[in-house]
């Protein structure tokens, strides 16, 4: 019986080394890092992305993504905006947001929202529904016209209402049912760490400004 062949251990060790390293094709890497996939290949082409080409296609491997991702992003803190009247629940979302390196501001009224929107860009923004000036929906839609691509996360204590059905409409990404326990928050937050943060809309002008 003829004996197998062994593998020298230099390419045994290649091999293992690239079973460690997965390699992401680009339409992977837009999903892990919420992109378009014109705005990847935009950030391949101009050397922005730690990438190789593997047999003409892109490749990026997944450890090298994650510590571009950590030096490009690790030092900026999340923006999230809470829209709720409850004064308990504002400290809550503080408390375990700031434990999260974000940074928190508190709107109580769906017109206070609207305006800090119209300021500033949110990486997140959880909206109640019922709120003193307007309801959640009402809100909701004034936020979308203002910015179209924001991550908005609905919280009611009444799940069955007809108001939940009408702000889901508008394109919410989650529904979060009082109370809300903080590891719920945590979650959520947590995975939208690992995106970019978002970049001002160029037409946006500070309060004042000329038209």
């Amino acid at each position: 019986m003829p004996l197998n062949k062994l593998m020298p251990l230099s390419e045994t060790a290649r091999l293992n080394g690239e079973a460690e390293e997965r390699l992401m094709d680009v339409e992977e890497v837009a999903r892990y890092l919420n992109l378009h996939l014109m705005t990847v290949y935009r950030m391949l082409q101009s050397g922005i992305l730690p990438a190789r080409k593997v047999g003409g296609r892109w490749r990026i491997s997944k450890r090298e993504l994650d510590e571009w991702l950590e030096s490009y992003a690790g030092g900026t803190r999340k923006q999230i905006l809470v829209v709720d009247d409850d004064p308990n629940i504002g400290r809550q979302f503080k408390r375990v947001l700031q434990q999260e390196r974000c940074t928190v501001d508190i709107a109580s009224q769906g017109s206070e929202a609207i305006e800090r929107v119209k300021e500033q860009v949110y990486d997140l923004i959880f909206l109640d529904l019922v709120l003193p000036d307007m309801d959640g929906a009402q809100t909701f839609a004034r936020i979308r016209k203002i910015d179209p691509d924001a991550h908005v996360v609905l919280m009611t204590g009444y799940p069955d209402s007809e108001l939940v059905s009408k702000a889901m409409r508008y394109g919410a990404i989650s529904l979060l049912i009082k109370p809300i326990p903080s590891s719920e928050i945590r979650r959520l937050v947590r995975g939208f760490k690992k995106r970019l943060p978002r970049q001002p809309i160029p037409t946006r002008r500070k309060r004042g400004g000329s038209s």
